[in-house]
């Protein structure tokens, strides 16, 4: 050692430790959190925004059989639910590629398109062939419980549908 120099007058700093780590910008695992987050979140808009269609068809379908359970009309809530059912039809289910013209299909061969969406044969060997006779029925000429019947088999076929596919392009 050099004695002429004084080590207590040196400008020495004693050991110090870092500051502390900061939030911004996060780690990758974050980044990889997020962006997952964000597709998923992505994902479900799409399908929300797909299935509008057949939302608005569950709902005109509750407000049809509240009204058979408060007493209207059995024939109008039977033409208002064809109307539903051809409606949903035109806008959702028909946009798939290979499906026919839903606006033409009349009487037997529209019974068989609604069969042919899901598994069962309730519209052209069952309860469903009262859909093509219900909305040109005399008032009153169609039961209660009958027409009630048909709005649970409509919903049925309603809630088995799947959500709108992609539209197609020419």
């Amino acid at each position: 050692m050099n004695p002429t120099i004084d080590v207590s007058q040196l400008p020495l700093r004693d050991i110090h430790l870092p500051g502390s780590i900061g939030w911004w910008p996060p780690a990758i695992g974050w980044w990889l959190l997020m962006a997952l987050a964000l597709v998923g979140l992505a994902l479900y808009a799409v399908q929300y925004y797909r299935a509008r269609h057949k939302r608005a068809a569950l709902k005109a379908m509750t407000r049809v059989r509240a009204a058979l359970e408060q007493g209207a009309e059995p024939v109008a809530c039977l033409q208002f639910l064809s109307t539903i059912l051809r409606r949903f039809a035109m806008t959702s289910v028909a946009r798939a590629a290979g499906e026919p013209d839903v606006a033409g299909l009349i009487g037997e061969r529209w019974l068989s398109y609604l069969d042919g969406r899901w598994a069962r044969t309730d519209f052209s060997a069952g309860l469903g062939k009262r859909l093509l006779v219900a909305p040109y029925a005399r008032p009153n000429s169609i039961e209660r419980g009958t027409a009630l019947e048909l709005t649970a088999l409509c919903t049925a076929w309603l809630a088995a549908q799947p959500a709108a596919p992609r539209p197609r392009r020419a």
